[in-house]
């Protein structure tokens, strides 16, 4: 019986962990800004704003496949991922614009924007290193 109360304690704790995980969204150091808005995040990854304040180009990374990173990410401005993606192919279909490039896991995304100047993404915040430069966190 003492068994099972530990396992379900652990349960509930690493559950609790789990929700709390923060989601950092990261850039590429060649990005002039050194944070950023959750509306100004909304018009990137919404692909209405393409350029950063010094004019160089804006490259959002997303992941491809919808997980707990992307949802807390696209829920701190109020969208869900498949929101998101009717969005980009919309944009695509009318020439306004092209879906930011998914990526298979944070991983990705975390070398994606260590190596691509301008580029900007999420990952989980404690996977972040010194080749990214942190612009919010999201609780």
């Amino acid at each position: 019986m003492k068994l099972y109360k530990f396992f379900l304690v652990a349960l509930v704790v690493l559950a609790a962990a789990g929700a709390q995980a923060q989601v950092a969204v990261i850039a590429n150091k060649s990005v002039p800004e050194e944070s950023i808005q959750i509306s100004k995040l909304n018009d990137i990854y919404s692909l209405r704003q393409k350029t950063w304040s010094n004019g160089s180009i804006i490259i959002p990374v997303t992941l491809k496949s919808d997980n707990e990173v992307s949802r807390k990410f696209f829920d701190a401005f109020g969208m869900s991922s498949m929101e998101m993606k009717k969005l980009w192919m919309r944009a695509q279909l009318t020439g306004e614009g092209q879906p930011p490039e998914g990526m298979n896991s944070t991983d990705e995304i975390l070398d994606k924007v260590a190596s691509t100047p301008g580029a900007i993404g999420y990952v989980e915040a404690d996977k972040v290193n010194a080749k990214v430069k942190v612009l919010l966190t999201i609780e």
